[in-house]
């Protein structure tokens, strides 16, 4: 990608949005009714930060989450999300212990969802992402921005092959997909971004 185009990219890049810090009682985030809590509180400060932004969920405070609570929050969370309800906003997973992650993992598998984890430079996906889906966003998570011609060269497979697989990462919430204009004898020219 030359310097002009990815300038450009840049700027229209997802940005950081301010993290949301769960916290409970001695640390302990349980039940239906407090997940919806934790939902509309959740909702509240995703709509009131940025567009185009993704947003921390921070579980550094929480020691324990049941699967109850994980799944009436995520579950909810991401077909919000992925519905485009709020617009172009993303979350990930940013400070779990081991036991926060498993219980997460565990809802996003049952409701057959994926999130990621961030956890310094490493990556990692929580929930379900079948095998082709996972080598393409492997591949973006590398270059943190990429066309779809891009990303099929690096995987040596079909371009609408590849391009299915990003846009099912679109629409999962795990990519963020930005429009650059036209491109010489027709057509669309798309960059997707790496969320974290």
């Amino acid at each position: 990608m030359d310097s002009a185009v990815e300038e450009h990219v840049q700027q229209q890049a997802i940005h950081q949005a301010p993290a949301y810090l769960f916290s409970g009682e001695q640390g302990i985030l349980s039940g239906r009714p407090r997940g919806a809590e934790l939902l509309e509180e959740l909702m509240q400060h995703l709509l009131s930060g940025p567009t185009d932004a993704a947003t921390p969920l921070d579980f550094s405070r929480v020691s324990f989450m049941d699967v109850s609570c994980a799944d009436e929050m995520l579950n909810k969370l991401l077909l919000r999300l992925t519905s485009g309800e709020i617009g172009h906003r993303y979350v990930y997973i940013a400070e779990a212990n081991i036991s926060v992650r498993e219980t997460i993992a565990a809802v996003l598998q049952l409701r057959e969802l994926a999130a990621l984890y961030k956890d310094g430079d490493r990556v990692e996906v929580l929930g379900v992402l079948k095998t082709p889906m996972r080598e393409a966003l492997d591949v973006l998570l590398a270059h943190k921005c990429a066309t779809s011609a891009e990303i099929s060269d690096a995987l040596g497979k079909n371009i609408n092959i590849v391009c299915n697989r990003l846009n099912a990462l679109q629409r999962l919430g795990l990519v963020c997909r930005l429009r650059d204009g036209s491109v010489v004898g027709g057509g669309r020219q798309f960059y997707y971004v790496s969320i974290v």
